[in-house]
């Protein structure tokens, strides 16, 4: 009959078989029976009699050990000089990993042809977050979470302690990559708050995460610069935190600590094609949009109604448009803040609340600033007429 050999493959978990050939005899079966049963009646009597207890882990180096050598005793407290550790500490606890489950379609070659349902799956996947309130508040990413309302989600947040809850998406922002979500519970550890205000290059910071499942993860390193703007697909981040603490994917949504162990910033992106560079939202951003969704659920923004690209010098030959710095209107929403002031497409505008715009990212930046319902002066150029209107600034739909 055929039996198979089983050896051992070094420095793997699993066995590997190769088949081979052996003939056994009745009597070295019955010899082989006789033996099993002897063995299982003895495992009997063995467990009847079997006491089992729990213990610290016993090492090698043990008191009794010939060589006279015993593990030291545990420091009370951190050193001074352990400032990375002092930092993670502070808000080690408030940190939380976020385990997403949602159900999606199958799309395959064949389905539309023979199957007449669609197909569904679970599919899987985990990112980091950041308690900011005692009564459940969570920041982290929406490209973590997703957005607020969507369908056949399942949201599981861990802490370090263990502890598992089901959360509910408050909240979430595309365009500033912010979500907010929420655990039914009361007395969490909230993490200390800091600001990125008087935040310099050089200065250190820590990373608490859980990249790759790698769950509450700490690395440290450095901010590299401040108020990076960043393109990722259609996101666009205007203002972010480079630094070289290491990231990786699941990371996202985790915090970035100061050096006095209070959150700067939220964890969002690296650049795959390099080490070292990490992205992080400024903390007060976040905690800007989080509030916005919180009382809103949704990021109330300014606008003035118009889609802008900024002027150069084939847009001046091509079209015969002034030969000025400023954004050209590409197009203007109908009943818009800029339409009912009198500006049309192919107008320059030059100024918006008394600052030059002199390409799409400043007119964009002023737009940011301003408040929904005020009054604001913008001044353009139609052909070779300077005009200026006082523009009543609406809610971006």
């Amino acid at each position: 009959m055929d039996d198979v050999d089983r050896y051992y493959v070094p420095n793997r978990s699993y066995y590997a078989v190769a088949p081979g050939r052996c003939d056994l005899k009745g009597r070295e079966m019955n010899k082989g029976l006789v033996f099993i049963i002897g063995a299982c009646v003895a495992l009997a009597v063995l467990a009847a009699n079997l006491r089992i207890s729990w213990g610290p882990p016993i090492g090698f180096a043990q008191e009794t050990s010939g060589l006279g050598v015993s593990p030291g005793a545990p420091p009370k407290d951190l050193s001074p000089e352990e400032i990375y550790a002092r930092a993670a500490r502070s808000v080690y606890k408030a940190v939380v990993n976020i385990d997403l489950t949602q159900r999606v379609r199958v799309r395959g070659f064949f389905d539309d042809a023979f199957f007449g349902e669609p197909r569904f799956r679970e599919a899987q996947s985990h990112g980091s977050g950041v308690l900011i309130t005692s009564d459940g508040f969570i920041l982290t990413n929406q490209h973590v979470v997703g957005d607020a309302g969507e369908t056949g989600r399942k949201i599981t947040v861990a802490l370090t302690d263990g502890r598992r809850f089901p959360a509910t998406v408050v909240g979430a922002d595309r365009q500033t990559d912010v979500a907010l979500i929420k655990v039914d519970q009361k007395n969490l550890p909230a993490a200390p708050i800091g600001t990125v205000r008087g935040l310099v290059p050089g200065q250190m910071v820590v990373a608490i995460g859980n990249p790759l499942d790698l769950q509450f993860t700490v690395t440290n390193g450095v901010v590299s610069a401040l108020n990076r703007p960043v393109q990722i697909e259609d996101r666009l981040y205007s203002d972010l935190i480079q630094h070289d603490a290491l990231i990786n994917p699941g990371n996202s949504g985790g915090p970035l600590v100061n050096l006095a162990g209070r959150v700067v910033g939220i964890n969002t992106l690296i650049r795959p094609d390099a080490q070292g560079i990490g992205f992080a939202i400024p903390i007060d951003t976040a905690l800007g949009v989080a509030d916005e969704l919180k009382r809103f659920g949704k990021v109330k923004r300014a606008w003035l109604g118009v889609v802008v690209t900024t002027n150069n010098s084939f847009f001046v030959r091509r079209y015969g448009l002034p030969d000025v710095e400023g954004v050209v209107v590409r197009g203007i929403y109908r009943n818009g803040p800029a339409a009912e002031a009198g500006i049309e497409a192919g107008d320059v505008i030059i100024r918006v609340n008394g600052k030059a715009v002199k390409d799409e990212d400043a007119f964009k930046a002023a737009e940011r600033g301003l408040r929904i319902g005020a009054q604001t002066e913008v001044e353009w150029r139609s052909g070779d007429d300077n005009r200026r209107a006082r523009v009543r600034v609406g809610e971006a739909p």
